[in-house]
């Protein structure tokens, strides 16, 4: 259950941050599943230039940029910020991982709708 535009603005940023941070021939996958609470989770898993574990505290942020980013490409530093204030005033959560063998795993979770279903 979310509102449409602020689920848009999240997916925007997450998969936005994705492309530019990955090389042009490497995927972007997008994976929805029910978490233990119940809740949607979906993770946009990339192979871009990741981000160490030191880095995690601040990635969400306002202005907060890994030195990595910097040199990959221009920002300010507000999307993760923007995203994560977007699954928050919906009451979900945003978070974001290194995946072994380089990349990123960043995710969001909603609760799902009574009748929502996953295959």
């Amino acid at each position: 259950m979310g509102e449409v535009t602020l689920v848009t603005l999240i997916l925007e940023n997450l998969v936005g941050n994705a492309e530019k941070y990955s090389a042009p021939d490497q995927p972007i996958d997008i994976e929805i599943s029910v978490n233990e609470h119940g809740d949607a989770e979906l993770h946009v898993l990339d192979r871009g230039i990741g981000f160490s574990g030191t880095d995690s505290a601040g990635l969400f942020t306002p202005f907060f940029r890994t030195a990595g980013a910097k040199q990959r490409a221009s920002g300010m530093g507000l999307g993760l910020a923007v995203a994560r204030r977007a699954a928050e005033e919906q009451g979900g959560t945003i978070g974001a991982s290194p995946r072994a063998g380089g990349g990123s795993d960043f995710w969001f979770t909603l609760r799902c709708a009574p009748e929502a279903q996953f295959a």
